[in-house]
């Protein structure tokens, strides 16, 4: 059952994906940043979603939050970068918080754990359920690489929710045509494709 949820899960981030990329021309790209930065991970009215670990730091806040993701509603992501050797030699500890207030925790908190207990990115997907009390809603990230990755949770089913982490470099693989570089737009992690650095 795992195998076949993690297989539809890649291949509703990959239609997400396409949906999403964006080729940079220099032209209004300070305008899209704006656009995507002000974008809140609104479930329904006033919940907010945080992705909150070792590597993204554990508030409620703007170095947490998901903002949504383009392709369909309810996903949301945001890419953050895993910095500290040891989170890939061992591993990092993460839980999705959704909360009723902006920034921070309000007075309603709803935790969600991934099912499988350690997830391995790659390849990164899992079903995530939500916590009853009493329970441990952190859950383990093996991560294989160190640098750029990006979260995505899907809460486009009240019954099913799920997360999906990859590395900047699997994100990337096969985006930009020959010659052009990709990167991830920051705060969603939108697959970029630009000239290299220095390039006229």
């Amino acid at each position: 059952m795992r195998t076949t949820f993690v297989s539809v899960l890649v291949v509703g981030v990959t239609v997400a994906l396409s949906a999403g990329c964006i080729m940079e021309t220099g032209a209004g790209a300070a305008g899209d940043d704006e656009v995507v930065t002000r974008q809140g991970a609104v479930i329904g009215v006033d919940e907010f979603v945080y992705f909150r670990s070792d590597a993204t730091g554990w508030g409620v806040d703007p170095s947490t939050r998901l903002v949504s993701f383009p392709g369909g509603s309810g996903l949301f992501s945001r890419i953050y970068n895993v910095t500290e050797p040891w989170m890939v030699s061992d591993v990092d500890t993460a839980v999705v918080t959704v909360t009723n207030q902006l920034d921070g925790w309000g007075t309603a908190q709803t935790f969600y754990r991934a099912t499988v207990g350690r997830l391995q990115v790659p390849p990164g997907g899992s079903p995530i359920a939500f916590t009853s009390g009493g329970t441990d809603p952190h859950f383990k990230i093996d991560y294989s690489v160190l640098g750029v990755h990006r979260v995505i949770t899907f809460f486009t089913n009240p019954v099913q929710q799920a997360i999906f982490i990859q590395s900047q470099a699997e994100v990337c693989a096969g985006v930009c045509p020959g010659g052009l570089v990709c990167s991830l737009l920051p705060p969603a992690g939108i697959p970029t494709c630009a000239p290299p650095p220095g390039t006229p």
